[in-house]
């Protein structure tokens, strides 16, 4: 068997023995000193695969342990409350028992620097002000010394793991190792140990360590022994005994049995006679460098970590003439020019802090009197152990004749310069003027489509406000007729009344909903739909609003795909699509609706500005009317754009219906032919997932209560819907919070305390309903959310679609249909 293969078998063995060896750590000390260090109720080590050690808050899982232990970092993690923490807030050891709030933690770095395990102290106490410095200082140091341990241990079960005589292992180890019961009695030393002293490994175990060191070396060790056997790591450099010049860095680790108390202690020593060898040749290394330096033709040289001037080579001085060593220290700023002192000091200064090389160009007083230009440059160097920086070296070059050669050049580029900036004055006005002409004709352009605009509104003002006082009469009459009957002690009729009432009302809901598809901002609630089914039940109601002079085809596709969209959009954007097709049919003429599954390519979107490539379902809407030219077809989705008589439309259903369709990130087009008839395509996009319409609530049936005293909180700015509401939900039995605006919604979503469902007007001034919303899913991350609105700016969901847990209602609502909602969105979260 080779070497490399005896030792692959070696590493594969010792890997079950490493991880035993941590298994087997007894960190309990550890984390006990950082509870006291840190006054925390429990302290813990976590390390994967072992149990964990100190004390341990009562039903902590092992998951939520492991999440705690990889918040830890190299440098402590302080989380003053888990609560309010995103990574944490939903931990159920934060949720519930233990309700911990505060941890501090920090990782146990592993020799490859991968970390062994974490050290963490946790509190069910929130903690705003954290660690002081001295308790984080001791936190990290006690992460320390439980890294030691560990990799003590790991290195000492991976000696066991490649051999299993104990004697083999540490006679091969280039260490000093024994071990020392608590009378200070040698009972274990390997070859290494007993040869430092001039014994034999049979000779050394069984003897007290005063006969082995000898008297005036325990004398010296006696303190050390007692701090070691209190239970601290100890760590010294001795001399060798027979005084040859070599030295041993020394380790007392205390040894613990099951009850915490320290057994014996293991001593471990390295020689360490290469280190001082190599401080030597540094030493040795400094005069070379010297010598390297003084034969240099640049000017060298050499600070303290401080910035303190202590060398300068020959050079220096041949070039300023000063004497030897009256430059040190800042000597130097004799010969400075006065001019770059205050940037220099500065920049070497930042260097000094930050230890970035140093390079600035400045004047140097000759030893003639003439200042010269030189480039200044310095390096740090650093302990290759610590990176602290142990001295700066730097030199000076004489660039004169370069920086009087750049500065010739720069004043000829000066002169091109004026010359080129002469030509971009003379651009600049001229595309001065350019820009004038066009803001003068974007206003006037801008004031042209205003006043077509307003034309627009005045054409459809006098119909709106017609509609809306008559709805308004049919409200104000009925509840003054109830008012004036109640106040008579008279009862009889007022259901009819508020009938009457109730229907004006809702034909006033359905005129505003028309008015926000117009605006193309109708708050959408989409489904899985299959358009088939959709259209197949709307036929009787198309037939009688068609008449019995127009003929009515459906005509629906086999393996139709699904879509996702607004059901009832959809049914209005066909029935407007049938009745435009009737009116452009007064004689009479056959309209055939079809379904059919559509792919949309590259070639034909190139043309189409906001359509995506892909699958779509296709509703076609075709008539035998009498078509459109071209310019009726471009305008044909303007806004209040009719070909019928003043009072016969308003110009909003195919406005409407482009709207729904750019909201349902789909598409629609026109093909039209004068004398020949109309096609509308409506495409949809096609839906992956199955179909989940909800079936229309029930009438009749009784109002859904409060199952389980759920609790409701109600966000609305407006004070009388806000009461309403609040006593609607109350009646049914739930529990009502009020908050008349988002932030202190806000609030009381960050409070604990339970809250099952939201119903918030989006409108909210200030912090809007969907604002609030979003940052309150920090801390209630299975928040649901029922929306209210009653304007188009409401609408603000980005492209209409609703995000999971959240739905919407709009105003006005009855109170069967707004109690069904809140009851089938509380009861999916019940066990």
């Amino acid at each position: 068997m080779s070497s490399h293969d005896a030792s692959g078998q070696r590493e594969s063995a010792g890997g079950d023995a490493v991880a035993r060896a941590a298994d087997e750590a007894d960190l309990a000390d550890t984390a006990r000193l950082a509870r006291a260090v840190c006054g925390s109720a429990f302290a813990l080590i976590h390390r994967p695969g072992a149990p964990l050690a100190g004390l341990v808050p009562p039903g902590l899982s092992p998951h939520d342990a492991a999440a705690l232990g990889r918040l830890a970092g190299t440098t402590p993690v302080i989380i003053p409350n888990l609560a309010r923490n995103a990574r944490t807030a939903a931990l159920p050891a934060v949720v519930g028992s233990p309700s911990l709030r505060f941890y501090a933690g920090v990782a146990l770095a592993g020799p490859d620097g991968r970390p062994l395990g974490t050290l963490c102290v946790l509190d069910p106490e929130a903690r705003p002000a954290g660690l002081t410095a001295r308790e984080a200082e001791g936190l990290v140091a006690l992460a320390a010394q439980a890294a030691r341990e560990l990799r003590l241990a790991r290195a000492l079960a991976a000696a066991r793991a490649d051999r299993d005589d104990l004697r083999s292992i540490t006679e091969a180890a280039p260490a000093l190792i024994a071990a020392l019961d608590r009378d200070e009695v040698c009972r274990f030393a390997n070859g290494h140990f007993a040869r430092w002293f001039g014994l034999a490994p049979d000779e050394a175990v069984g003897r007290p360590l005063q006969a082995i060191i000898g008297e005036a070396d325990h004398a010296l060790r006696r303190p050390l022994l007692a701090r070691a056997f209190a239970g601290e790591t100890v760590t010294f450099e001795s001399p060798h005994p027979g005084g040859d010049g070599r030295h041993a860095l020394v380790r007392y680790v205390p040894h613990r049995g099951p009850d915490g108390a320290v057994l014996d202690l293991h001593l471990l020593g390295v020689d360490i006679t290469a280190e001082t060898d190599a401080r030597a040749a540094l030493a040795d290394n400094a005069l070379k460098f010297r010598a390297i330096a003084e034969s240099m033709p640049q000017m060298v040289w050499s600070t303290l970590p401080d910035g303190y001037h202590d060398y300068y080579n020959p050079r220096w001085y041949e070039f300023t003439g000063m004497p030897e060593g009256s430059t040190d220290g800042e000597g130097w700023n004799a010969i400075f020019h006065p001019a770059e002192q205050p940037e220099a000091w500065r920049r070497w200064r930042h260097s000094l802090a930050t230890g970035e090389p140093y390079e600035i160009e400045y004047r140097l007083r000759r030893h003639d009197g003439v200042y010269r230009w030189v480039l200044g440059r310095a390096m740090p160097i650093r302990d290759p152990r610590t990176g602290a920086i142990e001295r700066w070296f730097g030199t000076c070059t004489d660039i004169d004749d370069q920086v009087r050669a750049r500065e010739t050049l720069a004043r000829g580029r000066e002169a091109l310069e004026a010359q080129v900036a002469e030509r971009t004055a003379a651009l600049a006005e001229a595309n001065a003027r350019l820009t004038a002409e066009i803001e003068e004709r974007t206003r006037i352009e801008e004031a042209l489509r205003q006043a077509q605009k307003m034309e627009a509104v005045g054409q459809l003002t006098g119909g709106i406000a017609h509609d809306f006082n008559n709805l308004l009469t049919g409200i104000v009459g009925s509840l003054d007729l109830m008012q004036t009957r109640i106040n008579e002690g008279r009862t009889q009729n007022l259901t009819r009344y508020a009938g009457l009432a109730m229907a004006s009302a809702q034909r006033a809901a359905a005129l505003t909903h028309r008015l926000l598809a117009f605006a193309r901002r109708q708050p959408l609630e989409a489904r899985a739909v299959d358009a088939n089914r959709l259209v197949s039940a709307m036929d009787e109601l198309l037939r009688r609003t068609l008449g019995e002079r127009v003929q009515l085809e459906i005509v629906v596709a086999g393996g139709l795909w699904l879509t996702l969209c607004d059901p009832n959009q959809l049914e209005n954007a066909i029935l407007n699509l049938a009745i435009n097709a009737r009116d452009a049919m007064p004689e009479g003429g056959r309209l055939t609706i079809e379904t059919a599954n559509a792919h949309l390519d590259d070639a034909y979107v190139a043309s189409e500005i906001g359509v995506r490539a892909g699958q779509y379902v296709c509703v076609c809407v075709s008539d035998t009317g009498a078509g459109m030219p071209p310019d009726v077809i471009a305008r044909a989705f303007d806004p209040f754009f009719t070909t019928k008589p003043i009072g016969q439309g308003t110009g909003l259903g195919l406005s409407m219906i482009y709207g729904f369709a750019k909201q349902s990130d789909g598409h629609v087009r026109i093909y039209s032919e004068v004398g020949a008839g109309t096609t509308v395509k409506l495409y949809l996009p096609r839906h992956l997932g199955r179909a989940a319409d909800e079936p229309a609530p029930a009438t009749g049936l009784p109002v859904p209560r409060a199952e389980h005293g759920e609790t409701v909180l109600v966000v609305e700015d407006d004070a009388t819907v806000r009461a309403l509401i609040g006593e609607t939900l109350t009646d049914l039995g739930y529990r009502v919070i009020e908050a008349p605006d988002g932030q202190t919604g806000l609030r009381l979503l960050e409070a604990p305390g339970r809250i099952d469902l939201v119903v918030s007007d989006v409108g909210l001034p200030g912090l809007n309903g969907r604002r609030m919303v979003d940052e309150a899913l920090a801390a209630r991350p299975n928040l649901r959310v029922l929306f209210i609105t009653g304007y188009a700016e409401n609408a603000a969901f980005g492209n209409g679609h609703l995000a999971p847990g959240m739905r919407m209602i709009t105003k006005p609502f009855a109170i069967e249909v707004f109690a069904a909602k809140v009851r089938a969105m509380i009861e999916p979260t019940r066990d």
